[in-house]
């Protein structure tokens, strides 16, 4: 008997040397018991402290985690105002360059004046005649107006025109109209391109024809 309640009392006193440690090593915590019935527990202060200190190191962490962040916000909004600065710069400089082209190109203009049309006066004699080109303007086989409506084509042109010769024949039983006197299919194709540029109404019936021409002097 007295050597079981031996081993019954050291058991215990086992138990209670690992409770004692166990508890040694944990938190304490306390309770007390409000006015209100209620009962609140009391970390340790030591418990507290060690929270804090958690906390205060993750504050400090994610402050500097959002500085970092704002930091590079910084640098990106700085290099893309800095990109919108070049853009603009390169457009001011080209819209400057533009505008000193436009003032030069005034100026030039002003200062060389321009060619006035060559138009023929009397002074001019037929030195020869040659194969060569014509633009024919009109042609009209009307016996009552064809005369009059070629008379008046040849005036419009002319005064449009007044570089280019009109020659007006009569073939029966048609009227027709020829301008100008050119040497070669290019020039004749020029002159041609700017009539209709100013008569697309008659485009149509304006054709390039090999014709005789006539050599002036000074041409």
């Amino acid at each position: 008997m007295f050597k079981r309640l031996h081993i019954r009392v050291l058991s215990l006193c086992l138990m209670l040397v690992i409770a004692l440690a166990a508890s040694a090593q944990r938190p304490l915590i306390t309770d007390r018991l409000n006015q209100s019935g209620q009962v609140t527990v009391d970390a340790p202060k030591e418990l507290v402290k060690r929270n804090n200190a958690d906390l205060g190191k993750q504050q400090q962490q994610t402050n500097s985690k959002d500085k970092k962040v704002k930091e590079k916000d910084k640098k990106k909004e700085k290099a893309e105002e800095e990109k919108i600065n070049e853009l603009d710069e390169d457009d001011n400089t080209t819209k400057k360059e533009e505008e000193k082209k436009k003032d030069e190109e005034k100026k030039k203009e002003e200062v060389t004046p321009k060619k006035p049309k060559r138009q023929h006066t009397s002074q001019q004699t037929i030195e020869n005649r040659g194969v060569g080109y014509r633009i024919q303007a009109y042609t009209d086989n009307n016996p009552r107006t064809a005369k009059a409506a070629t008379q008046q084509r040849a005036r419009d042109i002319a005064m449009k025109f007044p570089q280019y010769r009109s020659y007006i024949s009569y073939k029966a039983p048609s009227w027709r109209l020829r301008i100008g006197d050119f040497k070669t299919q290019h020039e004749a194709k020029a002159a041609l391109n700017r009539i209709k540029s100013v008569y697309p109404k008659f485009a149509r019936e304006m054709v390039i024809v090999r014709d005789r021409i006539n050599i002036w002097s000074n041409d």
